[in-house]
């Protein structure tokens, strides 16, 4: 295949590590390499991460913490680069910089709440000489000014999957990370994506918060618990849920949630089981929505690994939804993210579209990135 070889590097709102992943593609199809691998952030990186997620319009008003954080995340991303480059005897062409979001609004600028719409941090310019290969990044910022909603971009990369494997439609893929969003695909121009609601984001904090852990494993938590219906029901009453698509989400949106007194008096087995089947059911509640009923409906993301929430989607969504374990000839479903960045990185060199009126509700098909040389 014809085209260029690049390397994908994706840090999820849920901060448990730096995806990598090398794909060669035209922009249209694509082979996977062979090599991938998640790299570890250095703690001290993680911790500003998380303080910067927490305050994100106090940590862009600090010059010199945003700067420190700027060049710790891309010296991170670019030892990930070179751990892998070196176990797979690669030299990519491109490197795709998804950066670590912090903050995502899409109304923030317009409902002046803040300055910001959305904030990705990471010195793409350092990532280039680190490592030597140019860095496609700022991925979002060409979409939102075309007016659409930065998110989610992962659509165009599902939709080249679904066209090369075949599979019956419509499909939907899943992805349940920190936020779960969907991309349905009827065949032709037929391809929809937006974001559910919560993923893991609202699980891992209360897991944090409650129990000092980082994530409840394989869902084994809630999963002893009884879920409180209407503490639910309440929940998914937000504006968001009825809000038509393309539409997107701050991993901190529904944050407030965690608060709520019906929930803290309630133990870690039932708050996990409420809180999980709320991420479930927003999932549930967007497949309904959609034009079609799909014929099947995949995940990925690290929300495939809790069994209790599989569980409750199955439940909801029926024989159509394919176990976690399903992979087909997909490839891994933990590195779509990586493999999106590269895409995206491939794409943008070829002078392609990243985003269309369907996924994010730009104004036109929007061609993403900007290119930080290595020289």
């Amino acid at each position: 295949m014809t085209g260029w070889t690049a390397i994908g590097l994706m840090s999820g709102t849920s901060v448990d590590g730096i995806d990598a992943a090398i794909l060669r593609s035209d922009g249209y199809r694509f082979d996977r390499i062979g090599h991938d691998g998640v790299f570890d952030y250095r703690a001290e990186t993680k911790s500003r991460i998380w303080a910067a997620v927490n305050d994100p319009i106090a940590h862009m008003q600090d010059r010199a913490a945003c700067s420190l954080l700027d060049k710790m995340i891309a010296e991170d991303h670019a030892a990930a680069v070179t751990a892998l480059l070196d176990r797979s005897g690669i030299r990519p062409d491109l490197i795709g910089f998804h950066g670590q979001t912090i903050y995502h609004n899409p109304e923030g600028s317009r409902d002046g709440s803040c300055g910001y719409r959305t904030i990705q941090l990471g010195d793409a310019a350092l990532l280039a000489r680190l490592s030597g290969i140019d860095v496609v990044h700022d991925v979002r910022r060409a979409d939102m000014i075309a007016g659409g909603e930065g998110a989610p971009l992962a659509p165009v990369y599902h939709k080249a999957i679904f066209d090369q494997l075949g599979y019956p439609l419509p499909v939907i893929l899943v992805n349940i990370g920190g936020v779960a969003n969907l991309t349905y695909y009827a065949g032709g121009n037929r391809l929809i994506g937006f974001d559910t609601g919560p993923g893991n984001a609202l699980l891992d904090d209360y897991m944090r918060q409650s129990t000092g852990q980082s994530f409840d494993q394989d869902g084994a938590l809630a999963a002893r618990g009884v879920a409180d219906r209407d503490l639910v029901a309440v929940w998914m009453s937000d504006a968001f849920f009825a809000k038509p698509w393309p539409k997107s989400l701050d991993r901190q949106a529904f944050h407030g949630c965690l608060d709520a007194v019906a929930l803290c008096t309630k133990s870690p087995a039932d708050a996990m089981a409420s809180l999980t089947l709320f991420t479930a059911q927003s999932i549930a509640t967007a497949i309904a929505s959609l034009p079609d009923v799909p014929k099947k409906v995949m995940l990925a993301g690290g929300g495939r690994h809790n069994r209790c929430l599989y569980n409750m989607l199955r439940h909801q969504i029926g024989s159509a939804l394919a176990a976690p374990e399903h992979h087909d000839d997909a490839g891994s479903p933990d590195m779509l993210e990586a493999e999106l960045m590269a895409f995206l990185a491939i794409r943008f060199a070829a002078g392609l579209p990243t985003s269309f009126p369907a996924t994010t509700g730009c104004n036109r098909p929007v061609r993403g990135g900007r290119l930080a040389s290595a020289c």
